[in-house]
């Protein structure tokens, strides 16, 4: 996301000085080609919308709604570069390939289209794809499927635009998006959003299942999201609150004659940031 920032910096500066004639020198689209982009950036604010990767968990979201999805869709926001047009235009998705050395460094395999999400060419799925008559921005859907495999090993699936005649890949560093599936609780994105690793608790799927387990709340995107944006030190109170359950926890088991809380690894479960 570092280099989504840095061009549009880039781009300001070079502007900045030359503002008025930047505006002046602008000229009409000379053809009908149009492109489409993920809309990670808000380029009016300057604020950052979302991450190149997003993170779903049939699980969590299964806790959140209180019923157990074995499918389920996210919507991605995508805006258009070009002419307005007076009708709807079709978005076609395409899956994009993803490097064997990328997939075994994350530890996951990639997901396949009929097994893990509804192919995109799918006639249901391309009739609610499409940016309005007038419109600039849209959201696309794309149904995940809950597969038997997802037990064993997380997915990645990669995707781009497909150039359909109406609608061409955009820049490059915002034309793809990567969303990784997992049926077991997994890392939400808006966690990386607030960089909670080193601002709140660094992240392990042990850590996760406890907030969960000793608050009630889903610790979904939507409820991190509304922690992160309301008052910092209730963040400092829930830490030193779970703190103090892991150390009671702990003390119960070793009470029993068994081994403190640990992760997968062996390391001891913390609830401590990162350092910088």
């Amino acid at each position: 996301m570092k280099r989504h920032i840095i061009l549009k910096l880039s781009m300001a500066f070079l502007c900045m000085p030359f503002l008025t004639a930047c505006e002046k020198e602008l000229k009409p689209y000379s053809d009908n080609d149009a492109w489409l982009n993920f809309r990670y950036i808000d380029w009016d604010t300057r604020e950052e919308l979302m991450q190149d990767d997003s993170y779903y968990s049939f699980a969590m979201r299964s806790a959140s709604l209180g019923i157990d999805l074995q499918q389920d869709t996210v919507w991605l926001e995508v805006e258009t570069m070009g002419f307005l047009s007076d009708h709807d235009r079709t978005v076609e998705l395409q899956q994009d390939t993803i490097k064997a050395e990328e997939l075994e460094e994350n530890g996951e395999a990639e997901a396949i289209p009929g097994v893990h999400f509804v192919p995109f060419d799918d006639p249901t799925l391309l009739t609610q794809s499409y940016v309005p008559a007038g419109a600039t921005r849209t959201k696309v859907p794309i149904i995940l499927l809950r597969d038997p495999s997802l037990d064993e090993k997380n997915v990645a699936l990669r995707v781009t635009f497909k150039d359909n005649g109406i609608f061409k890949p955009g820049y490059p560093a915002y034309n793809t998006h990567t969303i990784h599936i997992s049926s077991r609780l997994t890392k939400p994105s808006q966690w990386d959003m607030y960089y909670w690793d080193y601002n709140f608790v660094k992240y392990s799927e042990t850590i996760h299942e406890l907030m969960i387990q000793w608050t009630g709340e889903p610790w979904d995107d939507d409820y991190i999201k509304q922690l992160a944006e309301g008052d910092p030190t209730y963040l400092s109170y829930l830490r030193s609150y779970f703190q103090e359950k892991l150390d009671e926890l702990n003390a119960e088991r070793q009470a029993q004659g068994e081994d403190i809380l640990r992760e997968p690894n062996g390391d001891p479960v913390k609830f401590e940031p990162m350092s910088f």
